[in-house]
């Protein structure tokens, strides 16, 4: 079966995506393919879609792929450092509430 008769089968609004990335999955040995539906089961989805970005014969495409996902490694170390501050702030205000209950009731 070529590529173009799997289009077909494809529903029409994923034909663009699919004719896009399809030569990436065509171009990964029996192997590859396996380890890369098994990254998609285990929920390493981006690692599995950079694979496919690799396999593709553009250039542009992967340094694009490679930004994008740098500045989404930079927006979730923001967010953990967001997080571990609430997480901060929230151990600080039970501490003095539990301070003061332990006060109201003499102990």
């Amino acid at each position: 079966m070529k590529l173009e008769e799997l289009l077909e089968k494809v529903p029409p609004q994923l034909r663009p995506i699919c004719s896009k990335y399809a030569p990436g999955l065509v171009a990964m040995t029996a192997e590859e393919f396996c380890a890369w539906l098994e990254m998609l089961i285990v929920g390493k989805t981006a690692e599995a879609w950079g694979a496919v970005v690799k396999k593709l014969d553009n250039a542009e495409l992967l340094r694009t792929w490679q930004r994008l996902g740098e500045r989404w490694d930079e927006a979730n170390a923001r967010n953990a450092q967001r997080l571990a501050l609430q997480r901060e702030a929230a151990m600080a205000v039970l501490k003095v509430l539990l301070g003061a209950s332990l006060a109201l009731v003499g102990l």
